[in-house]
């Protein structure tokens, strides 16, 4: 699927255009190359330090679009900002 077809669908669909999973999708097709999305991340700094987690909902925006993709995780341990999703085009 192309990133033009995924757009159309996107702009089809009622989607908050606020959410953080619309932004993360928005943002990748604006992107060449790489199909991966990392829905995870941290925030803040020592003490008050928090995992932001997206996954699931990017992946629930993914298949109200009907796009195929794959859900990994690449960091050594496994820890939770390793998550990412591979779009497959």
């Amino acid at each position: 699927m192309k990133k033009e077809t995924i757009k159309k669908r996107l702009d089809a669909k009622w989607v908050s255009k606020n959410s953080s999973a619309y932004k993360l999708l928005t943002e990748w097709l604006t992107k060449d190359g790489n199909p991966i999305i990392r829905p995870c991340w941290t925030s803040g700094r020592g003490r008050y330090c928090t995992n932001l987690d997206y996954t699931t909902q990017t992946v629930a925006l993914l298949e109200l679009l009907h796009v195929r993709y794959e859900v990994g995780n690449d960091a050594p341990r496994g820890g939770l900002t390793g998550n990412f999703i591979k779009i497959k085009l």
